[in-house]
């Protein structure tokens, strides 16, 4: 911020843009500290969840930290077979088969996994911004 204690009105807006920034700035280390504690409650709780068959599935589950500020949960486990329209595919997500076939017995455990643990991820990353990112 700017040592002129004489700011203009007009520049009011200009210098907390300039705060808001050097926090951003200063801040991204602990922000991504608290984002990743946050995304490790979901992956342990989602690998507990996962059914167990030959445990593949659950194993497979995996942090991704492609983009600053966001973290992606997701499985690797992948299986060939036919479509609803008859013809094979390979390397179709195991994770959107069990998640999302209506009537499968399965079906949305990601997303209720997710709403039974949201707390305790918030509370993830509220205690790692509160803690400096420790």
């Amino acid at each position: 911020m700017s040592t002129n204690k004489n700011i203009s009105i007009e520049q009011i807006s200009g210098e907390l843009d300039k705060i808001f920034a050097d926090f951003m700035h200063s801040s991204f280390e602990q922000r991504q500290q608290a984002i990743q504690a946050g995304a490790e409650v979901f992956k342990n709780a989602v690998e507990s969840a996962t059914p167990k068959d030959t445990g593949e599935m659950s194993r497979s589950w995996e942090i991704k930290d492609k983009y600053k500020d966001r973290r992606y949960v997701g499985n690797t486990k992948t299986v060939n077979g036919k479509g609803k329209d008859g013809r094979y595919r390979e390397g179709i997500p195991l994770s959107n088969i069990l998640e999302y076939t209506e009537g499968g017995k399965h079906y949305g455990f990601i997303r209720k996994t997710y709403d039974q643990v949201e707390p305790q991820i918030f509370d993830a990353i509220k205690n790692k911004l509160s803690n400096g990112g420790k």
